[in-house]
């Protein structure tokens, strides 16, 4: 089983390159970091240890990278231009490299904390793995929105979408910008990357199934909010925390 892990660099949190680096398992996985900004420019506040988000965010933060560190993991690490995240670094990925060569292709921010050391084993040994095409981490915000935050895809789909992603619903180019901005509306063109890849699924009546009926949070990973899991945005808080609590109780977290 080989298998492409597609990680969009911008935030650079130490225990997501180095969780995905360590994964117990058989299978041969290859990671790479499309880079939008060197992980210099990656600042982050102190965290708030008295919650459990900010004390998940000092795990996720738990100290600085180097773009030398995250190649001397095992990383694939290239810089790209800042043009569109989400499907846009998926994109740049896809032009240089045959993901026919894979059998599974993990699609990912990189601002997740990873809750498991088996999380390829988990995935592919599961039943229900030959049933589904795209397995999300959780529901979208809509429900079914899947915008590379943290998913599974079979290369069947990418080969019905002509080995790219349809970016035509966007306006947004940051090109040559590092700032990662404070308003959450900020890139609000961006959540409009959806809508092609959903039309996708329905018209080829793709199977989706998720890890989670929670927002963000699977037992598998917990996404962060723009970089950060004590970021919430508004109506999505009561279900992440929902999920936290749950990760919680049953001592996951």
């Amino acid at each position: 089983m080989k298998i492409a892990v597609v990680a969009s660099g911008w935030h650079y949190p130490s225990q997501f390159y180095e969780a995905l680096a360590k994964q117990k398992g058989e299978h041969e996985v290859s990671l790479f970091c499309i880079s939008h900004r060197d992980p210099s420019l990656a600042t982050h506040p102190k965290f708030d240890d008295s919650t459990l988000r900010g004390r998940l965010d000092q795990k996720l933060y738990e100290h600085p990278l180097t773009k030398e560190d995250i190649v001397q993991l095992g990383w694939n690490y290239k810089e790209y231009p800042n043009t569109v995240g989400d499907w846009g670094n998926t994109n740049q990925w896809l032009e240089e490299n045959d993901y026919s060569k894979y059998d599974l292709l993990l699609f990912t921010h990189d601002d997740n904390l990873i809750l498991t050391d088996s999380l390829f084993e988990g995935i592919i040994s599961d039943p229900a793995y030959p049933e589904w095409d795209i397995l999300t981490n959780s529901v979208g915000v809509p429900a079914g929105s899947i915008r590379g935050s943290f998913e599974f895809f079979k290369p069947k789909v990418l080969d019905i979408m002509g080995g790219k992603f349809d970016l035509s619903t966007l306006t947004l180019n940051r090109e040559g910008k590092t700032d990662n901005p404070e308003d959450l509306l900020t890139l609000n063109d961006w959540n409009n990357i959806v809508a092609p890849l959903n039309k996708v699924i329905v018209d080829n009546n793709l199977s989706v199934m998720t890890l989670s009926p929670a927002y963000r949070v699977s037992a598998f990973c917990i996404e962060g909010e723009r970089g950060f899991i004590s970021r919430t945005h508004g109506s999505n808080t009561l279900s992440e925390d929902a999920g936290l609590m749950y990760l919680s109780e049953n001592n996951i977290i």
